[in-house]
């Protein structure tokens, strides 16, 4: 044996006794792995304990935001605290009665509003003086103003009974037109001839049509024709001024009430013949000639007896056609 066997016996222990690892990063082609590669971090030691701890403060948190519940503790009978007045029955069904009871519906409260100072009208104090004013002068003129529906009108009835129309205005006819005022173009003996000839109760009033048709302005065969074409001189059957007694109304233009005094039906009543013959000429005379201004038959008759219940045109050629005849029987006399 040389020197060199010692040598290579020790060599072969030494690579019996040498981990595989270290053998095979020995051989070329290989990486010898890292000495930090199976070290151990300290820092994961403490990551259960930071855990458990970030655990426990969660819980104590969600605790405290819960509501706190008394705990329930077991009683045993001997334990039970004894009331010391025995328990009402009364009073268990009015607490039953409360907690069995409909939960009420909820109201909001109402709206306070604030309390204003009263504060005196004087905007409407001023417009009810000045009403009252425009009424003053409205009532109080020289003629004052009515409201007419003919052939009746609402309005304050004339005082002065004697008032007189001394002479017609003048005012000219249109052409082909009748006026009404003037003169009288028949005497008194001539109406009560034609009144006795259509058997009128208005008999003997002939010198009543003459005088007051004077006073008024107004020819009175125009009067006496509105007369007969309104109600046949009184004779008409159907005329709405006969009473059931046999008395009339004398209302010899079928005036409607419209605020008369005395009235039947819708028309107006009088006391007398010359009572109801002079408000027809009142009527002519006022509220058609002087606030109107119409003073011919084809102007009165559309507002004095309206289409709506009379045929305007008949009625108008009825009229002008009597009183033509009139005038030409008296001629011939």
């Amino acid at each position: 044996m040389n020197d060199s066997e010692p040598d290579l016996q020790a060599e072969r222990r030494s690579l019996r006794h040498e981990p595989r690892s270290a053998r095979r990063a020995d051989q070329p082609g290989q990486q010898r792995p890292s000495p930090l590669a199976r070290s151990r971090d300290p820092f994961e030691d403490r990551l259960p304990v930071l855990r458990e701890r970030r655990l426990n403060e969660r819980r104590a948190h969600t605790q405290e935001r819960l509501p706190a519940v008394s705990s329930f503790a077991t009683w045993t009978a001997e334990e039970l605290p004894t009331p010391d007045a025995p328990f009402d029955t009364d009073e268990r069904d009015v607490l039953l009665t409360e907690l069995i009871a409909p939960t009420p519906t909820y109201r909001p409260a109402p709206l306070r509003r604030t309390v204003r100072q009263p504060v005196f009208p004087w905007r409407l104090l001023a417009a009810c003086a000045i009403s009252i004013i425009i009424l003053y002068f409205f009532w109080h003129d020289a003629d004052p103003a009515r409201i007419c529906f003919a052939p009746g009108c609402t309005a304050r009835e004339q005082t002065t009974q004697g008032r007189t129309i001394a002479q017609a205005p003048d005012l000219p006819a249109p052409n082909g037109q009748h006026s009404v005022l003037g003169p009288p173009s028949i005497s008194a003996q001539q109406i009560d001839r034609i009144l006795a000839e259509w058997r009128s109760p208005a008999v003997g009033t002939g010198a009543t049509w003459v005088e007051l048709g004077i006073r008024y302005g107004i020819d009175p065969a125009y009067a006496l024709a509105f007369f007969i074409h309104e109600s046949g001189a009184g004779t008409a059957p159907g005329w709405a001024g006969r009473k059931p007694d046999g008395s009339t109304t004398h209302n010899v233009g079928n005036i409607i009430c419209a605020g008369y005094r005395t009235c039947y039906g819708r028309f107006r009543d009088y006391a007398s013949w010359e009572e109801g013959i002079e408000d027809w000429y009142r009527l002519i005379a006022v509220e058609y000639v002087q606030w109107r201004g119409v003073h011919t038959v084809e102007e009165i008759v559309p507002i004095y007896a309206p289409a709506v219940e009379n045929n305007v045109p008949t009625y108008v050629s009825t009229v002008n056609r009597l009183v033509a005849e009139w005038r030409a029987s008296r001629a011939r006399s």
